[in-house]
């Protein structure tokens, strides 16, 4: 019985250090996609060109058919939602290009969507990682 218990935790350890490796990815994603915007939102190109890279990095590493979907819906309906809101004055951009939204934007949001949807899934994973340890102790 031990036997099987030590199994059972050592897999959950390991399942543990992987959680807490993806968990690190996905918010040095996040970090690095937000500091890319606040340092070069002036510059469009520039900024366009690392959310890009960032988009592209994510997607690599994030590929499943739910992550391309999550993806493309938020970054496509985001981005017309926000061209509504600055249409009508809600808000404006200070670097505006098309619709009065900057270039960058579609794809900074649908990165920002794709590492929000990571993150939750890896979180959720950890609680329910968290309950099973807890389980097979009690």
């Amino acid at each position: 019985m031990t036997r099987v218990v030590n199994s059972a935790e050592q897999r959950l350890t390991r399942q543990s250090r992987q959680l807490w490796n993806e968990l690190a990815i996905e918010l040095a994603a996040f970090s690095l996609l937000a500091a890319s915007i606040v340092l070069l939102w002036r510059h469009n190109i520039p900024l366009f060109i690392v959310v890009l890279m960032v988009c592209l990095a994510s997607l690599g590493l994030w590929h499943e058919r739910y992550d391309l979907t999550f993806f493309l819906i938020i970054g496509v309906v985001g981005s017309i939602a926000e061209a509504v809101f600055v249409q009508f004055g809600v808000w404006r951009y200070a670097n505006p290009t098309t619709l009065g939204i900057p270039l960058w934007f579609p794809v900074a949001f649908g990165t920002a969507a794709l590492i929000g949807e990571r993150l939750v899934r890896t979180i959720n994973l950890m609680w329910e990682e968290a309950s099973s340890l807890r389980a097979s102790k009690g």
